[in-house]
């Protein structure tokens, strides 16, 4: 009746549990008499995996021999939380940079894991990569910090509100404030979070199960879920300056081969690079060949990805020549995909099938012919570009699969593009196509999520942490996608091992209940949907990218639908940051946008960079109401309001506010405008240390 195995699993979740079986009565006894009730209701399917059996929302809180006696408490995790961050002063408590106190997250760390989940204490005080553990613990103790910290301040705000006779739902209803944080709520987001430490313990041990892996197109590639991106972790985003591995710090190439151990540690066998990435591939060759001559990997277990540019000047010579480089840089004999790199203009489009320079040689031929010669098996490419480029390249049928933008929160650059307001008909072509879906840069370009709103966190828990839910989101996109179109894997760059984690354990849960899965996805999903809705309207989320220009459409190369993207994301989830990531490279383009040049004389003035984050920011001197012509009557003037709006409040050039003078408001007025909201400030920071890159 009962499976070993599954005794086993059960067994080694905690040594609280005590399992007795009488094999002739058919009877399970456990030292926790909830727990046996939890067991002998699902007796009558337990043959089934434990992670289905234990993973579902609805035992998740009422599971409690698993992980530790706190599971057996009313309010355990919140009370423990309030014991770990006791010995803060109430100055840091509130103060968020706190959270940048290294050794206080740490503490705070340690206190609450060692009642909620000593056992993963019990692994990081005996790991071998000491800096990896201590980055854990940092991210432990935010999140506990960061927990508690929005609590006491949203109940606060809640107070005030009380005080001056002001409805709470009200207030929401405006956009407001978010209603504060319930001590139902915070334990149970707590309690996710010893969940997740008590996971995180297994995965270290390797005693946790390996990310899953799906089918990658037609390429036929055994695909895990997630991908190592490599862009973070070099010791420079300029080539020139390390050239050999002479000019590498040896805690930058450690931390790189630790990155590629962990990945590999939890079935992470795609890696994922480009020559564009400065040092990269140079210090992956290396690392690879460490791992490989101690056995440690072999190649064959290994999907290596890596991705090369093209420009005007180039011929099928000089492009197949740069491609060989790369593959020698990484010191292999082949490359299991390659991608063209940034197909984001019609130029490189051009390039590619049409070419107008050097006789009329068609790069894409470089690529084929290296697929000819077994130096590359796959052909694939990534993109930055506006969604109807995507599309034309998707449909030439050279492709065996793309690297595209897309996520809950938009699609990058190509937010409000077409009739589906970014890639999600790229999505759906690519699977009539049969070709590998590959989504770039799930954590940062998909929402910065490693740094969310307190407002965006606070609409995904308790079901899930944002980066989580955000993975999730995609990995069940043909769930509840109408044309059931999959996202195969997603990126995580990765700048440290713990990097990984969060990713690593949500995959997991594709090994549990789908259904109750989707369950606590779509709760999330509704939530996220009825903020965007109270705040912006109905009418608006529906149709405010109906004919409004993109940077490659619009009068003056002005990003129109980023900005209005960002106006959305502000608004109704808080994504602030976010925003100021994307706003700034378009004030660094406006700077050298000029009138008295051709639209091709200003492209070309902003560089390459405009492919990558393309448009200019707002000028207050232009007239943009040309740009908004074939948008419906109804939304033209918000349009502007919108530009106008992100503008001011995220351009660096913060003493020139612009639009508001002639409304005879003082400067101190409009910083005092510039104020932000508690839902819009940053919650926590993942990133324990600047990466090495970036420093």
């Amino acid at each position: 009746w009962i499976r070993t195995d599954i005794i086993h699993s059960l067994s080694h979740y905690s040594p609280l549990i005590r399992i007795e079986i009488q094999v002739k009565q058919q009877k399970v006894t456990s030292v926790h008499p909830t727990f046996s009730k939890s067991l002998l209701k699902k007796c009558d399917s337990i043959n089934h995996n434990i992670h289905k059996l234990f993973t579902t929302q609805e035992r998740r809180m009422s599971r409690p021999a698993m992980r530790s006696s706190l599971f057996l408490k009313e309010a355990a995790f919140h009370d423990a939380a309030v014991e770990a961050t006791s010995h803060v002063g109430d100055d840091l408590k509130d103060n968020p940079n706190a959270l940048n106190d290294t050794e206080a997250m740490i503490t705070i760390a340690r206190r609450f894991l060692n009642s909620s989940a000593p056992s993963l204490l019990d692994v990081l005080d005996n790991h071998d990569d000491v800096k990896s553990s201590s980055d854990r613990l940092v991210k432990v103790g935010r999140n506990v910090s960061s927990t508690m910290r929005h609590a006491r301040r949203t109940s606060s705000t809640a107070n005030l509100l009380a005080a001056a006779g002001v409805e709470q739902q009200q207030h929401q209803q405006q956009g407001n404030s978010l209603p504060p944080f319930s001590k139902e709520k915070i334990d149970a987001s707590l309690g996710l979070l010893a969940e997740e430490s008590s996971d995180l313990a297994s995965l270290l041990t390797g005693e946790a199960p390996q990310v899953p892996k799906v089918r990658f197109g037609k390429t036929e590639v055994e695909m895990p879920v997630i991908t190592l991106g490599c862009m973070r972790f070099q010791q420079s985003w300029d080539s020139s300056k390390v050239e050999e591995m002479t000019k590498v710090e040896d805690d930058c190439q450690n931390n790189l081969v630790n990155i590629i151990r962990h990945a590999h540690h939890c079935g992470i066998n795609h890696i994922e690079t480009a020559k564009a990435y400065g040092s990269s591939q140079l210090q992956i060759g290396f690392a690879l060949k460490t791992l490989f001559d101690s056995g440690e990997i072999k190649r064959e277990d290994l999907i290596i990805q890596t991705k090369g540019g093209i420009s005007s000047s180039m011929t099928i010579k000089d492009y197949k020549e740069q491609i060989v480089q790369s593959i020698d840089l990484l010191q292999l004999d082949y490359i299991d995909l390659f991608a063209v790199h940034g197909l984001n203009t019609q130029m490189e489009y051009d390039l590619l099938f049409d070419n107008p320079m050097n006789n009329g040689e068609n790069l894409i031929v470089a690529v084929q012919e290296l697929k000819q010669e077994g130096k590359i098996r796959h052909i694939g490419f990534s993109t930055h570009g506006p969604a109807d480029l995507t599309r034309r390249a998707i449909e030439t049928g050279c492709f065996d699969y793309v690297n595209l933008h897309y996520h809950f929160c938009g699609s990058y650059t190509a937010s409000g593009d077409g009739e589906c307001a970014g890639n999600l008909s790229n999505i759906r072509l690519a699977h009539e196509k049969d070709m590998g879906l590959f989504i770039i840069s799930a954590f940062d370009k998909g929402g910065r999520l490693y740094a969310p709103s307190n407002k965006l966190r606070d609409l995904c828990l308790p079901d899930f942490e944002p980066m989580s839910y955000g993975c999730v989101w995609l990995w069940q996109h043909a769930m509840h996608d109408e044309k059931k179109a999959p996202c195969h894997t997603l990126s995580i760059g990765a700048a440290r091992p713990s990097d990984l984690d969060q990713a690593v354990l949500a995959s997991h849960l594709l090994l549990s209940d789908q259904e109750d899965l989707a369950e606590r996805r779509q709760r999330v999903s509704n939530r996220l949907a009825k903020a965007m809705e109270d705040v912006l309207g109905k009418d608006w989320v529906d149709s405010w990218h109906v004919g409004v220009p993109n940077a490659h459409t619009s009068t003056h190369q002005t990003h129109h639908t980023g900005i209005v993207w960002a106006y959305n994301l502000i608004q109704a989830w808080g994504m602030l940051d976010f925003a100021k990531d994307r706003y700034g490279p378009m004030e660094n383009h406006l700077k050298k946008w000029s009138v008295d040049k051709t639209k091709a004389e200003n492209i070309k003035a902003m560089g390459p960079g405009f492919g990558w984050m393309p448009g200019t920011a707002f000028d207050a001197s232009l007239d943009y109401t040309i740009d908004f012509e074939k948008c419906p009557d109804k939304n033209k003037e918000q349009l502007l309001k919108a530009i106008q709006f992100v503008h001011d409040l995220v351009s660096k050039k913060k003493n020139e506010i612009t639009g508001n003078k002639e409304d005879g408001k003082e400067q101190k007025e409009l910083e005092e405008e510039r104020t932000i909201p508690l839902d819009w400030e940053v919650a926590y920071d993942m990133r324990p240390w600047s990466a090495f890159p970036e420093r």
